[in-house]
């Protein structure tokens, strides 16, 4: 069955505003929130001070409603303008909401109590408050979408967003399908292993090459074991031993602790290298067997030495 609102919007398109009147006032009674019926009241009558109130309830029913909005600002402009024309009218100017066409001159037309009579000419170019109302909200009242333009702000924004996933992907990937990443640019002066240590033990790694650290029971008296680092960062391996990097705490020759840190890598190679740079002099990691400090500790030492010597 068809609604009192739609009946009256036929009438008017018909011509019979009187008609159309009578379904509308129907309408309000069936739908008096919609704010619809409202805007078509409004755009079929002259009278200015009627037409006010029955925008501003179809505001107050839906403040968004962009056909009220346009014929409100009308009405306004026109209070404000003395120099009118006593025959401008409200759907003239705002024809989202208004059965007339917005374009050419407009004849005074006939009213009967108040109420316009409008022709089937001036109906031609209708533009139903539905349909503006309908329209999503990205998209134009003439249908067309707009853009939504980003600052560049949000594009670098989403630039990092974006090498954050693949750097994660990349670091994924590699624990489970077990390739290294060349990520020497935030090892420092670290370098990836090409192999597992030659046999089990603790080992300085460098130059690609593996030089064993010997197990002294108490502090070393003897360079032998000792091998020599040229780097400010060295490397130290453990494989397969007794040396446990959660127990081992690194010395300097003077007595102070260095901070290490500790990676896990493939076939349960550990990887420990000093939190900051060294200085030259001796180093030992120290392992306590017991409880008392100092008492039946293990080291493991090696030298740093940044001199180079000319072949």
């Amino acid at each position: 069955m068809t609604s009192s609102l739609q009946q009256g919007i036929n009438a008017a398109k018909a011509g019979r505003m009187q008609e159309a009147l009578e379904f509308l006032k129907d309408a309000i009674i069936e739908e008096p929130q919609n704010a619809e019926v409202w805007v078509w009241i409004a755009a079929i009558i002259d009278d200015i001070d009627k037409q006010a109130i029955f925008l501003e309830k179809a505001l107050e029913i839906d403040p968004h409603n962009i056909p009220a909005q346009r014929g409100l600002a009308y009405l306004e402009k026109r209070k404000r303008d003395e120099a009118s024309v006593s025959d401008d009218h409200l759907s003239d100017h705002t024809h989202p909401i208004s059965p007339f066409p917005s374009s050419g001159g407009r004849k005074k037309t006939a009213t009967t109590d108040g109420w316009t009579t409008i022709t089937d000419e001036k109906l031609d170019n209708l533009v139903e408050p539905t349909k503006l109302k309908s329209a999503s909200p990205n998209q134009s009242t003439d249908g067309t979408l707009s853009s939504t333009k980003l600052t560049p702000f949000e594009i670098g924004l989403l630039g990092v967003v974006a090498l954050v996933f693949c750097f994660i992907g990349l670091l994924a990937g590699s624990a489970l399908f077990g390739f290294e990443l060349p990520l020497a640019f935030l090892q420092g002066e670290r370098s990836a292993l090409v192999s597992d240590p030659p046999y089990p033990g603790v080992f300085l790694y460098e130059n690609e090459m593996f030089f064993e650290i010997q197990m002294h029971q108490g502090l070393p008296t003897q360079d032998q074991g000792i091998p020599t680092s040229q780097k400010t960062l060295p490397q130290i391996i453990l494989w397969q031993t007794l040396a446990d990097r959660d127990e081992m705490k690194l010395i300097y020759e003077t007595g102070a602790y260095i901070p290490i840190r500790a990676e896990q890598g493939k076939n349960e190679v550990v990887q420990v290298f000093p939190s900051r740079e060294l200085q030259p002099g001796l180093y030992c990691f120290q392992q306590l067997i017991g409880t008392d400090e100092g008492a039946d500790a293990t080291y493991w030492c090696f030298k740093v030495d940044l001199i180079t010597v000319d072949e």
